[in-house]
């Protein structure tokens, strides 16, 4: 997805949200540095995930903090871990097979909003349960979510591409789902970028003990010509591939000839430009196959 103007006021929001704890001359130098390249590379012809990925090359070289986010990160995967037992009797209860696949699929779906920085979205991290189950009970804005258990049902491999860190929590539920059906492949960030999940958060979050990991390299999405050879690999050998989030969304539509329609995106369209671009109202879930 190329970038829209409203995606520059919100790039320069988060660009403050990963430098909050710098002081203000730092602050001010890292605003002057975006802005420059933004005043260089800002137009039309360019990606919303390359876009971010100049501006925390920017951030982390100013400031040095190759982890600006982990507080919050650590934080969101707590406030996961409080709801987590409740949701897991959630789904243990339903007997029916596809019905328990679906609401697990809705429950790694809530996760993603689980997210800091958005324009158009806030998070309460003290109401989180609340808006979990809102999402869980809730109607999709599109749901392929049948089509996506009859893939799963008839493959072997799959691989998951991760989001935020937070939702993690939740992804780990549908992933001890669909291990009932398939072996699976997690392919997370090979190092901290912005409040997206890495090696370190999946380890946190015990699903390093569920699957075969396989990191896609440091950046937001799936940047294929960035993406580590072992993923690009998996992601062509893979039966079907699960993508969590807005940035995979953004990436993904970009290269139709990669998905092929053997990809599941997970979402919550949190901001206008991603909510028009899908065709969907702003803050809509969307479970569909690209």
């Amino acid at each position: 997805m190329k970038i829209y103007p409203e995606c520059g006021p919100c790039m320069l929001n988060r660009a403050l949200l990963f430098c909050e704890k710098e002081d203000e001359e730092t602050k001010e130098r890292v605003i002057r540095e975006v802005c420059r390249v933004f005043s260089e590379k800002f137009s039309s012809d360019i990606s919303t995930t390359e876009m971010a990925y100049l501006r925390n090359r920017i951030i982390e070289n100013i400031t040095m903090d190759r982890d600006p986010m982990k507080t919050l990160k650590e934080e969101s995967l707590k406030a996961a871990e409080k709801i987590y037992p409740r949701l897991e009797g959630y789904v243990k209860k339903i007997k029916d097979g596809k019905e328990r696949f679906k609401v697990a699929l809705k429950i790694a779906l809530s996760g993603n909003i689980v997210e800091f920085g958005a324009r158009d979205h806030k998070l309460d991290l003290n109401k989180l349960e609340e808006e979990i189950f809102a999402v869980v009970e809730g109607p999709l804005a599109v749901d392929d979510s049948e089509r996506i258990y009859e893939n799963i049902k008839n493959s072997k491999e799959i691989l998951y591409v991760t989001d935020n860190a937070g939702e993690l929590i939740f992804d780990k539920i549908f992933i001890k789902e669909l291990q009932k059906y398939v072996q699976i492949f997690v392919a997370p960030l090979s190092k901290p970028v912005q409040d997206d999940a890495w090696i370190e958060d999946i380890k946190k979050a015990g699903i390093d003990t569920l699957c075969t990991i396989i990191p896609r390299g440091d950046f937001i999405g799936v940047w294929f010509e960035k993406c580590s050879r072992e993923f690009l690999k998996k992601w062509e050998d893979a039966d079907f591939i699960i993508a969590k989030g807005m940035a995979c969304y953004e990436t993904l539509v970009d290269y139709p000839e990669m998905t092929k329609g053997k990809v599941a995106l997970l979402m919550k369209a949190k901001c206008k430009p991603v909510a028009r671009h899908a065709g969907v109202p702003l803050r809509s879930n969307v479970v569909k196959i690209i």
